[in-house]
């Protein structure tokens, strides 16, 4: 069991501001983590709502990994709330089953989705989901690995999960607009 100092405490819950360069290394590790390049999370970025034309985004984001730029407050925070969230989606699915098919692809269930992981050229893998209702959601990019694609699966789950929902509460309120 690790002991905190009170030292320590103070950094959790009021951490002291980092650097330029500790901010700019923390964030390439966490992108490291999150396993999403540049465009990737430029796409995601864009798919939760941030209107700047797409080369910005990207542009951005490039030059806060090479330093060029300081990480923003925002992106630290949008980073940061990924991060938790695939965590979370880690443990709570870290016995997930996967079955290979004859194919050579992968399949699995999860929530109310089925996955299917389909090997492409070059090693890389394609990530198909089809909802039980037979919605299936935009595929990501094909991935450079079959655990890339199975932790890229997990987040398409959970981002497809947040569309429904946000789905049914646009459904009510036309519903309620028209009593």
């Amino acid at each position: 069991m690790s002991v905190v100092t009170e030292e320590g405490q103070h950094e959790i819950f009021e951490p002291r501001n980092k650097t330029p360069e500790e901010m700019t290394a923390e964030f390439q590790t966490q992108l490291r983590e999150l396993g999403d390049s540049p465009v990737e999370l430029a796409d995601r970025m864009q798919k939760l709502g941030d209107d700047r034309p797409y080369n910005t985004i990207l542009r951005g984001i490039q030059r806060m990994l090479s330093g060029e730029t300081r990480v923003s407050g925002e992106m630290k925070a949008l980073v940061t709330m990924m991060l938790r969230q695939q965590r979370k989606l880690k443990k709570r699915h870290a016995n997930l089953t996967w079955n290979q098919l004859p194919d050579g692809a992968y399949s699995t269930q999860m929530d109310d989705f089925g996955i299917t992981l389909a090997p492409q050229s070059r090693n890389r893998w394609l990530v198909n989901l089809r909802h039980k209702d037979g919605l299936s959601p935009p595929w990501p990019r094909w991935q450079d690995s079959l655990e890339a694609a199975k932790h890229k699966a997990l987040i398409c789950v959970e981002d497809a999960t947040d569309y429904l929902i946000e789905l049914e509460i646009e459904r009510a309120a036309e519903k309620h607009g028209d009593a």
